[in-house]
Parts: structure tokens; sequence; C-alpha cells
């Protein structure tokens, strides 16, 4: 009997211990499940924190850009041509050098023309875009005549809002790929990384340049400027006469020379022709004599 007994409580013992075990099992397998799953939804953040978000990037930009579009000003591109005939030529250059540098613009470009009785000056000028219409008054208010006068406009606003908004976003995304670059965890992610910000940094520079060139000619117009005497007209005239007259009597001294020439050359020919011709003369003159 108390053998029985003895079994019973052993028995009872040891199932005890077993459930015992068993729910400890169970607790740790539910605890490191929970741990993996918190891990990888952590990682998951963490990447999705880390990527560009590319598309959402797009949309906020392409909605930064319309804003920016109603909310500022248009970009216009101004050049023009202008020629003018001026009697006292000295005076006007004077003249025209005094509005430029009144209108806070320069000389790209200049250059001169000068004859025996004429001058031509051929000018490109940079004039702020805010001063481009009081200097064209400027010289139309001047005693000068404009022969000819063309301006030109041409709109660049959305190529101006598009190139500023791609250098924002790219900046964005650099800065995203600058901070990945501590948390890379091996050589090959540092590398890939490294190559995603050369060619960040690529685009951006080609992109900035492409934007000061416009943002110069947008704040800068340009105006093409010929400037010339009423004589200049005459003096051309007379000069393509007295021109063609030279080249008249050039061609025929260089006939002369190329009929000279021509002779020496066929010599051979020539004395046996003159050899020809006096024993012709002789034979005549002796039949006659008979």
């Amino acid at each position: 009997m108390n053998k029985i007994t003895f079994l019973l409580a052993l028995l009872s013992l040891t199932g005890v211990l077993a459930c015992g075990q068993g729910s400890k099992e169970v607790s740790m397998e539910s605890s490191a499940d929970k741990a993996t799953t918190y891990d990888l939804k952590t990682a998951d953040a963490a990447a999705t924190t880390a990527m560009p978000l590319k598309s959402e990037a797009t949309e906020l930009g392409n909605e930064k850009l319309e804003a920016e579009k109603l909310n500022q000003g248009k970009k216009i591109i101004r050049t023009g041509n202008i020629s003018i005939e001026s009697k006292d030529l000295k005076k006007s250059k004077i003249a025209i050098d005094a509005l430029v540098k009144k209108a806070n613009g320069y000389y790209e470009q200049e250059s001169t023309t000068t004859g025996t009785t004429y001058t031509n000056y051929n000018l490109t000028l940079r004039i702020p875009s805010s001063q481009f219409d009081t200097f064209l008054e400027g010289i139309e208010k001047s005693n000068d005549k404009i022969t000819e006068k063309s301006i030109h406009a041409q709109d660049v606003s959305l190529q101006y809002y598009d190139l500023e908004s791609r250098v924002k976003s790219k900046r964005i995304y650099l800065a995203r790929y600058q901070n990945m670059v501590a948390n890379a965890k091996n050589v090959k992610e540092l590398l890939e990384i490294e190559e995603q910000i050369r060619q960040l940094q690529e685009e951006i520079e080609s992109t900035e340049s492409a934007l000061r060139v416009m943002k110069d000619q947008v704040g800068y117009s340009t105006l093409v400027l010929n400037l010339y005497n009423s004589d200049s007209i005459i003096a051309y005239s007379d000069s393509g006469f007295w021109l063609k007259t030279k080249e008249a009597f050039g061609f025929g001294w260089e006939l002369i020379e190329n009929i000279f020439i021509g002779a020496i050359g066929i010599w051979p020919i020539l004395l046996l022709l003159l050899g020809t011709f006096i024993g012709w003369r002789r034979y005549k003159k002796h039949k006659r004599i008979q």
C-alpha cells in the first residue's frame, strides 16, 4: 500500500514538472516570435525611412512647382536688334555709352570698322531687364535715325521653375544618401551608396549650370546695335566703283602676262613657223627672178 502511494506521488510530481517545462518552452517560443516580428517591423520601418520616397517626392515637387508658377512672376528672355544712322557718330557713341552706364549695363562685345570717310560700330549690349524699356526709350528719343528695329521676348517660366525644382529635389535625395553612408552594412553597400551620391552631385552641377545661364539671360536683356554715319553708304558705293575698276585693270594685266607666258611656252612651234615663213618668202622671190 505504501509502495502504491509512493508511486502515485512520484507520477504526479513528474507530470507537474513536465507541464511547467512545456509552458516555459511555449512562453519562450512566443516571446521569440514577438521579438522576431518586432525586429522585422523595425527594420522595414528603418528601410522605408532610409530609401528615397521617389513617388511622393515627385508629387510633392510637382505641387510645389505649380504653386511657385502661380505665386511668382514670369521669366522672360528679351533680345533685340537696332540699326542707327547718325550724322555725328562720335557724339552718338558717347550718348549710347552714357545710357548704358545709367542702366547699369555693359558691352559684351564691341567692334569698329573704319574707312577713309566712314566708321561703323557693331555693339552687343547687356542691359538689366528692369531697365531695358527705359534704355530703348532713351535710344528712340535721340536725334539719330533708327533704320531697323526688332525686339523679341521668350517666356521660359516653365523651364526656369522646373530647373529650380529639380535642384531642390536632387539635394534632398543627396542628403538622404549621405546619411545612409554611416549605416552601410558592408563594402558593397557602401560603394553603391557612394555611386548614387556621385551621380546626384553630377546631375546637380549640370542642372545648376543650366539654371545659372537662364538666370543670366532673364536678368540681362541682349541688344545688338549697329551704329554708322550717313557718309558710310556713299563711301561704300564709291569704294565699290573703284574696286571694280581696279579689278578690271588687274584682269587686263593678268591676261597680258598669260599671253606672254604662253608664247614662251610654245617657242619651238613659233620658231618652226617663222622658218617656214622665211623659206616660203625666199622661194617666191627666187621664182619671180626666173
